[in-house]
Order: C-alpha cells, then sequence, then structure tokens
C-alpha cells in the first residue's frame, strides 16, 4: 500500500501517536468499556435575554423527553429495543448562564442462550448547549456507545 502522507505527517504520526497508545494502556479497564466521537460546533445564536434563551433551553428538553419510550417494545423474538433520554435538564451554574446536556439512544437487549445471559447494547447520539446571558452555544453530532453488558438469565420459578 502506498504511503500518501505528507513528510511533516510521517514524523508527527509515530512521535504522537505511540505516546497516545502508551497513554490509553496505562487508563484504567473501565476506560475501555465505551466510545465517544465528538460532535461539532452549532452556530451560535442570540436571543432578547438570559430568559429567552433559558426557556429554549427548557423547551428542548421537553422535546428530547418526549421521545424516550416508557417501556421496551419486542422488534423480533428474544430481542426488545428501547429509546432512551439520559440527562440532568437544565442546570444553573452562575448568573446568567445554564446548560443543557442530552444523550438520547437506542438500548436493545436480547437473549443469548449460548451463554445463559441476557445482552445489552447502548449507543446514542449527544448534544448540549449552554446559554451564556443572552448567547446560546453548544455542540450537535457526538456520538457514543457502550460496549454489551451481560446479565445472567433467571431461573425458572419452581
Amino acid at each position: 500500500m502506498e504511503d500518501t502522507a505528507t513528510p511533516a505527517r510521517r514524523r508527527f504520526a509515530p512521535t504522537v501517536a505511540l505516546p497516545l497508545a502508551l497513554c490509553a494502556l496505562a487508563v484504567a479497564p473501565g476506560a475501555f468499556a465505551s466510545g465517544h466521537m465528538p460532535g461539532f460546533p452549532i452556530p451560535p445564536r442570540s436571543f432578547a435575554d438570559y430568559a429567552a434563551c433559558k426557556a429554549f433551553l427548557e423547551q428542548t428538553a421537553r422535546d428530547d423527553r418526549a421521545r424516550a419510550e416508557p417501556q421496551p417494545r419486542e422488534t423480533e423474538a428474544g430481542v426488545t429495543r428501547q429509546t432512551l433520554v439520559i440527562s440532568d435538564g437544565v442546570t444553573e451554574s452562575g448568573e446568567s448562564q445554564a446548560a443543557y446536556r442530552v444523550q438520547i439512544g437506542a438500548q436493545f437487549r436480547r437473549r443469548d442462550e449460548t451463554r445463559a445471559a441476557i445482552v445489552t447494547t447502548f449507543s446514542y447520539d449527544e448534544n448540549s448547549y449552554r446559554c451564556n446571558g443572552g448567547e446560546l452555544s453548544g455542540e450537535s453530532g457526538a456520538r457514543g456507545y457502550y460496549l454489551p453488558g451481560y446479565e445472567p438469565i433467571a431461573a425458572p420459578a419452581r
């Protein structure tokens, strides 16, 4: 395969990638239980004042909560899907400062008879918004996932 990297990029990759890889190995094992890709900045938006900006965050939070499914639904035999909305809601961190962060994702649960377990996976989209006075900023389009979790299948009652 042909190396198409520029000379500067070839010098950069080993000098940065190796230390980053070594740091990753030193991190606690729980750090490998998920993945996350950052989003992109949203276009800044101006509101008349802080109250209007905060009202926008509160309405966005209500709209997001409405997407949550109260119960899992069966998508095929032994598999369920549920849309989850994970957030602390709108939080204030100072005078005329508020934030809203949310993860909206799909949780799948399936029976794995060979392992005698229920396997749970979750992947999500994440958005975060901040009001500083009447100015809104934030990120949209971040994505992430958690590695599968396993729980034993309950034994039948006797």
